[in-house]
């Protein structure tokens, strides 16, 4: 159904079947012609997981071609990647940024590749970046064990608060949240903690018509029982990147 509705969007705005492949003249992302094809006059994002607005983002340039037309919140945990997520879109009107995690209400750990790491990859040429980091720490010591290295010498952890996305909103940002009812995409990459981020983001209230969420690092149990939430909210998913996984609203106007 998905690839159904990816064929007669692209064919409405005219665009060939070959879209996808790197001969193609129309070499776009999936999420990018998307949400391209709504046309609309505003569009509005919320992007959980956002690191720094550039490495590894979906949704970046999309961002950069449509910025005049785009409300966007983007939450980021971690100081650093928050910071210079921050500078990378500064120039850009309605745009919000929170140094959240997005979750099950809780004051919790996040775990860390920390500086030991680091030199390590600077030791031994490997490329070092801080968006592994998650509230899952097997998910960064799996990363580690595959390498022949001991979780306990490159990991540590930080307290933080969780909160749900309605309620991080609210506190954050007075009088804002009624900008983001019916938003057009909630874009996640939460490192093994996105089927947590999902139960938590009220998507009955923000009725976003894109979902767009990492699966890899979910168990099968797990994305089982994610898929089964979504398919109760009204929603048909399809893993249609080796990492990603699409859920579209089958209650949205765009269908």
């Amino acid at each position: 159904m998905i690839k159904n509705l990816f064929l007669k969007i692209l064919e409405k705005k005219g665009f060939i079947s070959k879209w996808s492949l790197p001969n193609s003249k129309f070499n776009y992302d999936a999420l990018y012609v998307l949400l391209f094809a709504l046309q609309k006059k505003n569009y509005k994002i919320i992007q959980i997981g956002a690191n720094d607005g550039i490495t590894g983002d979906p949704i970046n340039r999309f961002i950069k071609d449509f910025n005049k037309s785009i409300t966007y919140m983007g939450f980021e945990p971690q100081i650093l990647q928050f910071n210079q997520l921050k500078k990378n879109y500064q120039n850009f009107d309605n745009f919000y940024f929170i140094n959240q995690c997005v979750g099950k209400e809780d004051k919790t750990k996040f775990y860390y590749l920390n500086k030991r790491y680091q030199d390590l990859c600077k030791k031994k040429n490997w490329r070092f970046t801080g968006g592994t980091n998650s509230l899952i720490k097997e998910n960064l010591s799996s990363r580690l064990i595959k390498k022949n290295l001991n979780p306990e010498d490159y990991v540590e952890s930080l307290q933080v608060e969780v909160l749900p996305l309605k309620k991080s909103i609210e506190k954050n940002y007075e009088n804002i949240i009624e900008n983001f009812i019916e938003i057009d995409l909630l874009q996640i990459d939460a490192e093994g903690y996105d089927d947590e981020v999902i139960y938590n983001s009220s998507i009955d209230f923000f009725k976003p018509k894109y979902i767009n969420f990492e699966y890899k690092n979910l168990s099968k149990t797990k994305l089982e029982n994610l898929i089964k939430f979504l398919n109760n909210n009204h929603y048909s998913c399809i893993n249609w990147k080796t990492n990603d996984c699409l859920a579209v609203s089958l209650k949205s106007s765009h269908l």
